[in-house]
C-alpha cells in the first residue's frame, strides 16, 4: 500500500468516527434538528436571515473578535483546501456571526473576516437572549444542510474537515468493487 492509500483509509476512519459523533449528538431527538432562523446585520446595515442563504451547506461560525481561539480557528478554516474548494464550487457558505451588538469592536475586526464569507452581527443579542443557538464558548461551529437541518454542532476543525470530506467525496472503488471480471 502506498502512503496515499493509508491517508485515504485514515480519512475514512476519521470520517466514520465523526459521523458517529454526529449521530450520537442527534440521538436525543431521533432525527436531525431544524436550525432556528435569525436575523443578522451586515456592514452595509442591511438585514439578512439565515434561511435566506441558498447553499448545499452553511457553516455557522460564531465568534468574538477578541477571542484568540477564534483567530486560530479562522486561520485554519481559511487555509483548509476542502473548505475553500466547497466555497469556490458554491456548495458551502460560511456565515461568521458576532453574537453581540458592540458595533465598535465588530467594525474594527470586520476586515479580518475573509471576503468570501458573510460577516454579520446580532443586533439586540437575540441569539443569546432568545436561545436561538446554544453558544457555550467561542468559537462555536454549526454545520447545516440545504434545508437548514443541523448536521453537526460544537465541533472541532478536524471534525468539520472529516465530515466535509465524507459528505462531499464519493469513495473510490477498488478494482474488486467495479464488477469487472478478471481475464
Amino acid at each position: 500500500m502506498t502512503l496515499s492509500m493509508y491517508a485515504k483509509i485514515g480519512l475514512i476512519i476519521i470520517s466514520i468516527w465523526v459521523t458517529n459523533i454526529c449521530r450520537a449528538q442527534q440521538a436525543d431527538s431521533g432525527c436531525l434538528e431544524q436550525a432556528n432562523d435569525f436575523t443578522y446585520i451586515l456592514a452595509s446595515g442591511e438585514q439578512q436571515t439565515l434561511y435566506a442563504i441558498q447553499a448545499e451547506m452553511v457553516l455557522l461560525y460564531f465568534y468574538d473578535p477578541t477571542c484568540e481561539d477564534c483567530h486560530l480557528l479562522m486561520s485554519q478554516l481559511e487555509a483548509s483546501d476542502i473548505v475553500n474548494s466547497l466555497i469556490d464550487e458554491k456548495k458551502l457558505t460560511v456565515l461568521a456571526v458576532y453574537p453581540d451588538d458592540d458595533m465598535e469592536t465588530w467594525n474594527e475586526y470586520a476586515g479580518h473576516i475573509p471576503p468570501q464569507w458573510i460577516n454579520g452581527y446580532d443586533k439586540g443579542v437575540k441569539i443569546h437572549t432568545e436561545g436561538i443557538f446554544l453558544i457555550k464558548s467561542f468559537p462555536t461551529l454549526y454545520l447545516l444542510d440545504k434545508d437548514k437541518m443541523i448536521r453537526m454542532k460544537e465541533m472541532t476543525f478536524e471534525e468539520l474537515e472529516g465530515v466535509l470530506s465524507i459528505e462531499t467525496s464519493p469513495l473510490p472503488l477498488s478494482k474488486g468493487d467495479r464488477n469487472e471480471t478478471s481475464p
